[in-house]
């Protein structure tokens, strides 16, 4: 590991070569206060061009806080070749004992990153914790077989084939390519077979199908549990509550340094972002994705959070949820919060969900994988598809009173096919009085025949006002957010026949039934 000591001079130094531990030359800006005392240090590597940074170096070199970003290997300025998810345990290492060797660092470095850098950050802390004093984590993307597949094993087509267009398999980004060839060819994802996709597609994208070939399987760098429950290292979690990976950044947030007594500190902020984590307009019609009070500084209070951090005063744990309904934030010393095991809600053949099981009986829906069931972005009105009758749905009584809802939903799945296999999607919506319906969480499970499914749902935060009920919808595709199932048993990404199906969900005594994490009673 070498590189140019920087001490005085201009307060930006753009292009350093700090290399690697194989020598490879990684290009490095190093924004500096004014001054010549020691001061703390904040880095970030990206694969999205360091220059992007600007901005935040800017901002935190303002602020009194050295800021560092680099180029991860074979992207933009820095040499190599890029494999994502490869070589940044080493190269993250290298470059925090760099920073940390430099005379403008007074010993704290404070690894941070969005998304991909968010990976760089825990990479780089598993490799030299005891150079790294916090992580400043948001929207983790903390490997390819977590992003780019479902938990239940199935493939995030649109993610994927957006991002390895934007992205991968080259040198510098193609920015907006993959949303630019979708505009143009709409109906370009739903080719099959799907294996066929990658030739179809507006760039040489060699990677797209490795990765599908590969699965859900862990890659060589993927970060273990063992490593992160064990990292003493002090850690600022941030979340969206419509981000796809939003369930990642919890199970982070309640991972990290749990084997350590006494715990490191820690933060967790969840707002109403998607992963680019800006708020989008007050609520339109349709939409409900955050008010006045989302449009948080999320720098600004990871900076009061990391003064706190090295004066020694900042707390053991805090959280900060934003609830949409109201507005407004809930604050607390853990998150979600503990309570009482909830009692289930049953799915009855009236098509309702009710604290008494009734009848048993069977709720059905035919599945066809060629109009399959279309994908709407998180936070926006669903009701536009309560015409379509590929979904089986359960509604609850309205809330007498406002509810509160915070933490992982249950649904017990009793549900069969007449194909030989198939997918369940199963989601809660709120349904607004008014019948607008807005999904609070969704997630999948693949089998076939029947069989029953303990399904384990992204984290929840929101609050219903009266008159609101919930939902349970259950249907058996997502497109073109997941992969269709074709119904036939083959492999969904190698071949193109395809088959009608008939879906069943058991209701009643012995049926599908929801456990819903109430705060505030029904």
């Amino acid at each position: 590991m070498t590189g140019p000591a920087v001490a005085c001079g201009p307060p930006v130094r753009a292009g350093i070569a700090v290399t690697g531990p194989d020598g490879a030359r990684l290009a490095t800006d190093v924004y500096l206060p004014a001054g010549d005392t020691p001061v703390p240090a904040v880095v970030t590597r990206t694969p999205y061009d360091r220059s992007a940074f600007r901005a935040e170096g800017l901002a935190w070199r303002a602020r009194g806080v050295a800021f560092v970003a680099q180029d991860v290997r074979g992207r933009y300025g820095s040499d190599g070749t890029w494999r994502p998810y490869h070589h940044e345990r080493a190269d993250g290492g290298a470059l925090v004992e760099w920073v940390a060797a430099q005379p403008w660092c007074d010993g704290a470095v404070v690894v941070s990153g969005s998304s991909y850098g968010a990976f760089t950050a825990w990479s780089a802390a598993v490799a030299v914790p005891h150079r790294v004093r916090a992580v400043l984590s948001a929207v983790p993307a903390l490997g390819l077989d977590r992003v780019k597949f479902d938990p239940s094993g199935i493939l995030r087509l649109d993610e994927h084939s957006r991002w390895w267009l934007d992205h991968a398999d080259g040198r510098v980004s193609r920015a907006g390519l993959g949303s630019a060839m979708l505009a143009e060819e709409p109906d370009l994802l739903a080719h099959l077979p799907l294996g066929e996709l990658p030739g179809r597609l507006w760039a040489h994208v060699p990677g797209w199908a490795a990765v599908v070939r590969a699965g859900r399987r862990p890659g060589p760098e993927d970060l273990a549990d063992a490593d992160l429950a064990l990292l003493d290292v002090a850690a600022f979690h941030v979340a969206g509550l419509y981000d796809l990976l939003l369930d990642d950044a919890v199970r982070l947030w309640e991972l990290a340094g749990s084997a350590r007594e006494p715990r490191p500190p820690r933060r967790l902020l969840i707002g109403p972002w998607d992963h680019s984590l800006t708020s989008r307009a007050a609520p339109a019609a349709g939409d409900r994705t955050s008010g006045g009070a989302g449009r948080v500084l999320i720098g600004e209070v990871q900076l009061d959070w990391l003064r706190e951090l090295l004066a020694g005063t900042a707390p053991a744990s805090s959280a900060s949820v934003y609830l949409p309904g109201t507005d407004d934030w809930r604050h607390s010393d853990d998150w979600p919060p503990p309570g009482p095991r909830a009692a289930p809600w049953h799915a009855t053949a009236a098509g309702r969900l009710a604290g008494e099981p009734g009848p048993p009986g069977t709720s059905a829906f035919p599945y066809d994988p060629l109009d399959p069931m279309p994908s709407l972005l998180a936070g926006t009105d669903r009701s536009g598809l309560d015409g379509r009758v590929d979904a089986a749905r359960f509604r609850s009584a309205p809330a007498p009173a406002a509810v509160r809802i915070e933490g992982r939903p249950v649904v017990h799945l009793r549900a069969a096919t007449s194909a030989p296999a198939s997918d369940w999607v199963v989601r809660l919506l709120e349904r607004c009085a008014d019948g607008r319906a807005f999904a609070l969480a969704q997630a999948s499970a693949v089998a076939g025949g029947p069989v029953g499914h303990r399904v384990t749902l992204p984290p929840v935060a929101a609050a219903l006002v009266p008159g609101s009920c919930v939902e349970l919808e259950v249907t058996s595709s997502d497109f073109p957010f997941l992969a269709r199932n074709l119904n036939t048993g083959a492999d969904r990404y190698t071949t193109a026949a395809t088959s009608l199906a008939r879906q069943s969900i058991a209701v009643g005594a012995g049926g599908t039934t929801v456990l819903l994490p109430c705060v505030t009673p029904w």
